[in-house]
């Protein structure tokens, strides 16, 4: 695993839970043990808590994990033919399997697509072609005051347009799909009240399923897709073609609970 954040922590603790006894490593370019961010400017700074606190598991924790732990060693390079990771003292660390998670947004939301993609597209290219559907958020088209992860999801979506463009002459087809406020239990803030804002907010006054990404992931994977490439598509039941202004007079009058007329 390449970071040492809360979700390497998670990583680890899965696969051991699973049963695998193979040797784990984890890489973190930070000195010391994995720690938890948002307190280190929050209860830190305030003296609320000491540093020991900050520790996502204590040292005996990670030994009964199995884990091997190399901090102060930052990746800075990947050799997915040869599935190597290199880092910057000079050496590799070879792997099985690799799960980049360094826990800062633009990493998971921009690079790690593009480097699955890169890793990926020799293989597609001997297949003869193939399809590579991207998933983003309408944060990545419209203000939500979400700073670097709106900024993240529409970088995603400006490499969706360039590798459709790099990569359509190997007949491989990318395409990006950006839900709106869909129901999930991820995404179940604000309770009832919360869901039928989101119903409301947008043009068809449905609420949106994970089915209704689904069913477009679908589509953009089949045969009746061959001619559609570099397409940036909403999910947002035309949430993102409105205006404050034009949907204040829905947002402000009954809805209608999400059933079809």
């Amino acid at each position: 695993m390449v970071g040492a954040s809360a979700a390497g922590l998670a990583v680890a603790e899965e696969v051991r839970r699973r049963g695998f006894a193979g040797a784990v490593t984890l890489i973190g370019d930070e000195p010391g043990l994995p720690y938890d961010r948002p307190p280190l400017s929050k209860q830190l700074l305030a003296g609320q808590w000491e540093t020991d606190r900050l520790l996502l598991r204590p040292s005996e924790q990670w030994d009964a994990l199995g884990v091997t732990h190399l901090p102060g060693t930052a990746a800075v390079g990947l050799d997915t033919e040869k599935s190597r990771v290199v880092l910057a003292d000079g050496t590799a660390c070879d792997y099985d399997a690799l799960v980049i998670t360094t826990g800062r947004v633009f990493a998971v939301n921009a690079t790690a697509p593009m480097l699955v993609a890169r890793a990926a597209h020799p293989h597609l290219v001997r297949s003869g072609g193939g399809v590579i559907v991207n998933v983003s958020f309408i944060a990545g088209l419209r203000g939500f005051s979400t700073g670097a992860y709106g900024a993240s999801k529409g970088a995603l979506q400006a490499m969706t347009v360039d590798l459709a463009h790099t990569w359509g002459p190997d007949n491989i087809r990318v395409n990006c799909l950006v839900p709106g406020h869909l129901y999930t239990p991820m995404g179940d803030q604000g309770g009832t009240e919360g869901r039928a804002l989101r119903r409301k907010a947008n043009l068809l006054g449905l609420e949106g399923t994970a089915w209704d990404l689904a069913w477009a992931a679908l589509f953009m994977t089949s045969p009746e897709s061959r001619w559609i490439t570099g397409t940036v598509l909403p999910i947002d039941a035309g949430t993102t073609t409105a205006t404050g202004l034009g949907m204040l007079s829905r947002l402000t009058t009954p809805e209608n609970n999400g059933e079809e007329s």
